[in-house]
């Protein structure tokens, strides 16, 4: 629904999100920020994807949980309820001076059922449609030679000042029902779920230009009873009969350049995510990911297995930063005042990061431990297989 920009005023970091997002989605954008969920960052849209009417109203005093909860009940509508939902703003515009508050935005769009929609987008449209359906009793008995020569345009406007109904972009929306008031009892935060993967599984296609047909949601991890349970209910006799798509993860950005068709793999895959969550480990995890370039499941749980080989500094994520970390280690802090004034400080950071082979990732600095270059665990097995020989 929406791409924002996210700044991080303590921290001075920012980041691009996308909206709605999971409880993962947040997390990783406040990790990125070097802020924890709840913390509130400021955020500008840079996006539209519909409702464009909205966004002189949302940059009043709406946090970013606020407008995720909203983008997440817009992305679930369907064309019908996007109209009733702009008529409703419509109306709720037309009642008051100054902004609408997002609290009640959400309301509107949880009340969409709450009206009628027609599809009519003139007054003439609407009073024809009135009177070939009997809305308007008065034409009751008007014969039929004499119905085209009604004032359609006249029937139609008469209709929607009565009803105090308005036009939007897909029909003419009319209120029949009140308002339901959702906002006060919404989880706008929204809480950790017990997946690390969730999936979306099906039958392969028999044809290639065919979509899979009966979809089921899949959590990993998942015991083999459960992996089973689902590959009898498509009557697989295997998981290469299946379709396999990732819908959320515990790290958004690892699954969208990989092979994730190996169930099993993503299983595995799926206990290091719920073992970092638990420990607090996970926006380590994704910096040495990055760092090391992965781009295969089976390494990024060898690396999983293997997090104590790594060093990660969350306080450094610019050349800038690294340098004034290595001036203050080095030298006492009036030194540092005043050698800061005359050093090139990202030139001065880089050197520092190349000689400890240490590179930035958008959750900090990470190096190895043992000071060797940081290599994609792929390389690092090929390596240990050319030594063995």
């Amino acid at each position: 629904m929406f791409r924002v920009e996210l700044f991080g005023e303590k921290t001075n970091r920012w980041c691009e999100l996308e909206l709605p997002a999971t409880y993962y989605g947040l997390l990783d954008a406040l990790d990125k920020l070097q802020m924890t969920l709840g913390e509130k960052p400021r955020w500008e849209f840079l996006e539209h994807h519909g409702f464009v009417f909205l966004q002189d109203h949302l940059a009043h005093e709406c946090d970013l949980y606020q407008l995720n909860a909203l983008a997440t009940c817009l992305g679930q509508m369907n064309g019908r309820e996007k109209t009733a939902f702009e008529g409703l703003f419509n109306m709720e515009v037309a009642k008051k001076y100054g902004p609408i508050s997002v609290a009640t935005m959400i309301d509107l769009a949880y009340s969409t059922d709450c009206c009628h929609v027609v599809n009519a987008s003139t007054d003439e449209q609407l009073g024809r449609f009135y009177a070939e359906n009997d809305f308007i009793p008065a034409l009751d008995k008007v014969p039929d030679p004499i119905f085209e020569y009604l004032d359609f345009e006249k029937l139609g406007r008469n209709a929607r000042f009565e009803e105090g109904g308005v036009f939007a972009n897909g029909g003419y929306v009319t209120q029949h029902n009140e308002l339901k008031q959702v906002y006060d009892s919404l989880a706008l935060i929204p809480e950790a779920p017990e997946y690390g993967i969730r999936l979306t599984v099906g039958k392969c296609p028999s044809h290639s230009d065919e979509q899979p047909d009966n979809r089921m949601c899949l959590d990993l991890p998942a015991t083999q009873e459960r992996l089973d349970a689902v590959l009898e209910a498509y009557g697989g006799a295997s998981w290469s009969e299946m379709s396999v798509q990732v819908e959320d993860s515990a790290m958004p950005a690892l699954l969208e350049s990989m092979d994730c068709n190996d169930v099993h793999e993503l299983n595995e895959l799926a206990k290091c995510f719920k073992e970092m969550v638990a420990q607090g480990d996970l926006s380590t995890y994704k910096a040495v990911i990055l760092a090391a370039d992965c781009h295969d499941i089976a390494a990024a749980v060898r690396i999983a297995e293997n997090m104590d080989d790594y060093l990660i500094e969350p306080d450094q994520r610019t050349p800038e930063e690294v340098a004034v970390e290595e001036l203050r280690f080095i030298v006492d802090e009036h030194s540092r005042s005043i050698l800061q004034k005359h050093i090139v400080l990202y030139s001065y950071g880089k050197d520092v990061m190349a000689s400890n082979n240490a590179l930035l990732t958008p959750y900090g600095l990470v190096q190895r431990r043992d000071g060797e270059p940081i290599r994609s665990e792929e390389m690092q097995a090929e390596k240990a297989g050319m030594e063995m020989m």
